[in-house]
């Protein structure tokens, strides 16, 4: 029996205490499973109090307290650094400004435009023939002027000047140069130059258009003013009655003509007559070359007084009578091309934009620009200007 059972076994396999694992192996056993009671975390007597034990005491975790702490000072260093930023961006945009302020101080001028194509050019002498403007004042530039016609002289794009001329007169120093400076283009390039009469063209505007090749005025143009005068203020009364007494040191009897609080004696008046008796006869001589005519019909002409635009035809001022579309067309049949417009008031630099805002916000007649210009020409300098066409 004992034989048999053995036998048997033997062909059945494992006995059973070792079929798999006996059960006190069965994974871990249980006084292995995971961290024994005692260690599991702090001891509760020790989360509520505090109190020391034997062994280290782990940290106790502070879950989430610190955040908002730290995201406020997160968001104030962000804050902190896109203000710096700004302010560093304001400050670099500050001083570039500055720098443009200076530079326009010493810096010329910048006017638009010149022919990039075939064209003649249309170029306005508007305004007193003054070498500087007044502050607001965005009628002639004598600088600009020039300088745009010598350059125009050399442009190969360039087929001829067109003068648009709504002028009173001004200095005889600026429009003699600028009468020169287009003797000089048509000189050196051989285009020519034509004159046209707005409103007024008068005394120093006559003048420059004696440079011209053709003479055409409107049939409402005002010309002439064939003549020079000076100006000076002798308040000598008025300070008299204001009790104020002028003292004058010079070196000579004539050296203080003019001063304020004097009064104008007659040798001084004699004085200043033969220096525009002598820009009288000069202006004489350029109206009888201009115009073709005898010196002595010249000199009747020029009395100072004004002409209408069919007085003037018939006294051989002008060469003809025409609306300003009319003449513009035979222009453009006379070069092939057509016009161009140069802004030459147009001044880029800061004080010039200013001047342009300041214009646009206090805006002023036509009349209030030309006493305002009247007003800002020099005393005692000889003019050929025509002040009693303000109105």
């Amino acid at each position: 029996m004992d034989n048999q059972t053995n036998n048997n076994f033997e062909h059945q396999g494992t006995p059973p205490q070792q079929q798999g694992t006996p059960p006190q192996q069965h994974g871990t056993p249980p006084q292995q499973w995971g961290t024994p009671p005692q260690q599991w975390g702090t001891p509760p007597q020790q989360q509520q109090y505090g109190a020391p034990w034997a062994y280290t005491t782990p940290t106790p975790q502070i879950h989430n307290t610190g955040r908002p702490k730290r995201r406020f000072r997160n968001f104030m260093k962000t804050a902190l650094t896109t203000v710096s930023f700004i302010r560093g961006i304001l400050a670099i945009l500050l001083l570039f400004m500055l720098l443009a302020l200076v530079g326009s101080l010493f810096a010329e001028p910048v006017y638009g435009g010149s022919p990039i194509t075939p064209g003649f050019s249309v170029i306005p002498i508007e305004g007193s023939i003054v070498g500087e403007r007044t502050f607001g004042d965005v009628g002639y530039d004598h600088e600009a002027t020039l300088k745009y016609i010598r350059a125009l002289a050399n442009n190969p794009n360039d087929r001829g000047i067109l003068l648009y001329m709504n002028t009173p007169g001004g200095t005889i120093y600026h429009s003699d140069e600028l009468r020169l400076a287009l003797l000089e283009y048509k000189e050196t390039s051989g285009r020519p130059v034509y004159a046209y009469m707005a409103e007024v063209c008068a005394s120093g505007g006559y003048w420059i258009s004696m440079a011209a090749d053709k003479l055409i005025a409107n049939r409402m143009t005002i010309t002439g003013s064939i003549g020079v005068v000076s100006t000076y203020f002798d308040t000598s009364e008025l300070f008299e009655n204001l009790g104020i007494r002028t003292v004058v040191i010079d070196t000579g009897e004539h050296k203080s003509m003019g001063a304020i609080g004097t009064e104008i004696t007659p040798g001084q008046e004699t004085v200043v007559r033969s220096m525009i008796y002598e820009y009288q006869e000069f202006f004489v001589q350029l109206v009888s070359d201009g115009r073709n005519l005898d010196i002595q019909a010249a000199r009747n002409i020029a009395d100072g007084r004004v002409y209408t635009a069919t007085q003037a035809y018939k006294l051989g001022l002008i060469d003809d009578i025409n609306g300003w579309d009319s003449v513009l067309t035979d222009f453009e049949r006379l070069t092939g091309v057509t016009a161009f417009y140069p802004d030459l008031a147009a001044d880029t630099s800061f004080f010039g934009a200013l001047t342009k805002i300041t214009s646009g916000i206090l805006p002023r007649s036509e009349a209030d620009i030309a006493i305002s210009a009247i007003e800002a020409l020099p005393r005692g300098v000889p003019l050929v200007i025509a002040p009693d066409l303000v109105y």
